[in-house]
């Protein structure tokens, strides 16, 4: 429903109440930040509220960081997310649902790479691909949710082997051994010692050059063992 459709403030109260709200935008105001800016009183702000909510020239939402906190907006604003929570909440409830299904996805996508091994690029094409809306930031968190849960690993290329045509140095994601849930030990396998993923110079590393895997001592050793 339009703005033009709905019904419009009644009387000055409404209407400096109504301006006020839409003046924070997706800040929203509390009760107490109305009756402080337009001096008009308690019980007929609560009254003026009401009927620019039953007008639906308003809505309100309460503060994910004090419940106890309700901030009236634009009935067609958009809340700030540092209110409701973020992405990841609906209507002020951690969507954890979403959540696991965005992680399993992430681990399907790994399981069936033949390299086994898939750069954060492609998770975000993926991603775009298939319209899901998922931002860079949000691919991010969820692959920094199934690091910390041990079911994945980052790593970084050095240009070898599976790693073949990955930027040298490039953060990749591959699967620990452990499945989302399980409740067993991450079987992370030889490669989890490889030293290219924690040497600070790895984006210096190229073959031939002053450093590289032909002549990196800590490399030598680990294909030695």
């Amino acid at each position: 429903m339009s703005s033009l459709k709905r019904k419009r403030a009644d009387n000055d109260d409404e209407k400096k109440i109504l301006a006020m709200i839409l003046s924070k935008q997706g800040m929203g105001a509390t009760p107490y930040d109305i009756k402080a800016a337009t001096s008009i009183q308690g019980p007929l702000v609560t009254k003026a509220l009401k009927s620019l909510k039953t007008k639906k020239l308003i809505k309100d939402i309460q503060n994910m960081n004090n419940k106890g906190i309700k901030h009236f907006f634009g009935f067609d604003v958009e809340p700030c997310k540092a209110l409701t929570g973020g992405d990841w909440y609906t209507d002020g409830q951690l969507d954890l649902a979403k959540i696991e299904d965005l992680k399993k996805i992430c681990v399907t996508i790994l399981s069936k790479s033949k390299k086994k091994v898939v750069t954060f690029d492609l998770f975000v094409a993926y991603f775009e691909k298939t319209n899901n809306e998922m931002s860079r930031e949000q691919t991010k968190e969820i692959l920094k949710n199934l690091v910390l849960d041990n079911v994945v690993m980052e790593v970084k290329s050095n240009g070898m082997n599976e790693y073949a045509g990955i930027r040298i140095g490039e953060i990749c994601y591959r699967l620990t051994g452990k499945k989302a849930g399980d409740g067993g030990e991450a079987r992370a396998g030889a490669f989890a010692s490889v030293p290219c993923g924690a040497c600070p110079h790895i984006g210096l590393c190229s073959p031939g050059g002053a450093i590289s895997p032909t002549t990196c001592s800590y490399f030598q050793k680990w294909l030695d063992f």
